[in-house]
């Protein structure tokens, strides 16, 4: 029997550029605010015409399908320059302020952009770089680099740009694990992935939107781009803070929020019941653990619950209604215009309900990794898209994932993901967050041990957690070892740093 899942979906048109569509928005709309800060607004009008400036400036700059580089925080420069690239037919890649140096200077040693926008702040881990590319700051001049300002300020916008790049852009992991990977984006998978945001999500007022995490990351800069190509208004928020956001959103009415999990326990422990009116809540980036969606429908009341799963690489993959998918432990059904196939090491497909790799093919896949043909060959085969996770799926349709392959653990010869012992624990009150790996072992070959932050002055015995483990898990996936930790590491995402903890634990 077949175990993928086939919809139909609407055809992008391939030739369309998404700044074009988005500069269509500023012509039916100019005086709608398009991006909203802290300092005012940007109406479309202004933003279209920043945009043009920027594009004629790279033009003149002798940029032709080059890279631009952009090294920023949050801010209303970022997107003028990332859409402003794509609008010259550049391709902007966007680099992640938390990097170290070394992480910026490899990115930009791959990428070679002709030229550079960053923050006066940031300006200090380009000082090798500065004789190779044109450096512009976003903010007062930084010794070795120019005024964005000033440069924008001598230029006039372009009027007969005709933009021709398949490629809309390149990110970059965060590199926990190692050197950042580039992934690169065309302009008909956004627009694919566009498109079906309204579809699936029923989001029949899209006027507000926000994503508090970094642009840097793809749920942000898609959000972002998802409210321009809409027409709505993107309420930029410089970090994420609970507070800030939820008084973001008592202040504008029917917000649209695109959050990881991590950002929702720290609203929820915030938030007054029905303090804000909220449209739709919708979580990425993690497991969304059926304890907290309880808890948002309580205090978010009245507002839409999604929960997506996706990748850079994939962008959407399955997606369920909280309140009318009431499956635990799954991750949804497929996207419109998504197929999913799982299969087993031979790339023969397996029965429902067996665990198996899993693969995907749709208009929304990337294009491949950025001068890494290798890897690219090795993720791609016969048109399928290999996610790196073993799932399964169930006899209606609903995916539910077993773990990474790469943090796979095998304990006496057994495979066992730690996700799914995760999402076992997490169901306990004492724990407030935790972690599963596995600690070399001269016996069991990897100990299944349990990172956990208390929630309370209460403390579980080993014992304890086998036992409740045990009524839900085989005996050999339930924890051999507890190990108590204050705080966990993050990435700049907001997930947990596995690689970070596995070393600290290590040692």
């Amino acid at each position: 029997m077949d175990t993928y899942m086939r919809q139909s979906g609407e055809n992008p048109d391939l030739n369309l550029n998404v700044v074009s569509h988005i500069l269509r928005q500023a012509a039916d709309r100019p005086g709608l605010a398009a991006l909203s800060h802290s300092q005012g607004n940007l109406t479309y009008s202004d933003l279209a015409e920043r945009i043009k400036r920027i594009a004629q400036g790279l033009k003149q700059a002798g940029m032709n399908q080059d890279k631009v580089a952009i090294l920023s925080t949050n801010r209303v420069e970022f997107v003028e320059v990332f859409l402003g690239s794509i609008y010259a037919g550049c391709v902007p890649v966007p680099l992640d302020p938390k990097w170290s140096s070394r992480e910026v200077h490899a990115v930009l040693h791959q990428c070679k952009p002709g030229i550079i926008f960053t923050e006066a702040s940031l300006a200090d881990r380009l000082n090798i770089l500065k004789s190779e590319s044109i450096v512009l700051t976003f903010s007062a001049d930084h010794a070795g680099t120019g005024s964005y300002d000033s440069w924008l300020a001598r230029l006039t916008p372009e009027t007969d740009m005709e933009p021709a790049n398949e490629l809309l852009f390149i990110g970059f992991t965060s590199g926990t694990t190692g050197l950042p990977k580039g992934f690169m984006r065309s302009h008909a998978s956004w627009i694919s992935s566009l498109r079906a945001t309204e579809e699936a999500f029923r989001l029949t007022r899209m006027e507000h939107i926000t994503a508090p995490g970094p642009f840097v990351h793809s749920l942000s800069l898609f959000a972002l781009m998802q409210s321009l190509y809409s027409g709505a208004t993107f309420h930029i928020v410089p970090q994420f803070e609970a507070g800030e956001v939820l008084r973001l959103c008592e202040r504008v009415p029917d917000m649209i929020l695109f959050v990881v999990p991590t950002m929702i326990e720290a609203m929820l422990r915030l938030a007054r019941s029905g303090s804000t009116n909220i449209q739709a809540l919708i979580s990425s980036g993690g497991r969304w653990t059926e304890a907290s969606k309880e808890a948002c429908k309580k205090v978010f009341c009245g507002t839409r619950l999604y929960e997506y799963y996706g990748s850079s690489e994939a962008s959407y993959i399955s997606y369920m209604d909280v309140y009318d998918d009431i499956r635990p432990g799954s991750v949804g059904r497929a996207f419109p215009g998504v197929e999913v196939s799982i299969r087993d090491e031979q790339f023969r497909e397996v029965p429902i309900g067996v665990v198996g790799q899993l693969y995907i093919r749709s208009p929304m896949m990337f294009l491949g990794y950025y001068q890494r043909p290798e890897e690219t060959a090795a993720v791609f085969r016969d048109g399928w898209l290999e996610l790196g996770d073993y799932a399964s799926l169930d006899e209606d349709g609903y995916l539910h994932l077993a773990g990474r392959s790469k943090n796979r653990m095998i304990t006496g010869g057994l495979n066992v993901f730690p996700e799914e012992v995760e999402a076992v624990l997490q169901q306990l009150p004492d724990i407030q967050e935790v972690m599963v790996l596995g600690v070399p072992d001269d016996y069991w070959g990897e100990k299944i041990t349990a990172l956990v932050k208390w929630s309370g002055d209460g403390r579980l015995g080993l014992e304890e957690i086998k036992s409740y483990c045990r009524r839900y898990l085989a005996a050999y996936k339930a924890p051999r070892q507890i190990i108590t930790v204050d705080e966990f590491t993050y990435t700049s995402s907001g997930k947990i740093s596995r690689h970070v903890m596995k070393q600290m634990v290590k040692g």
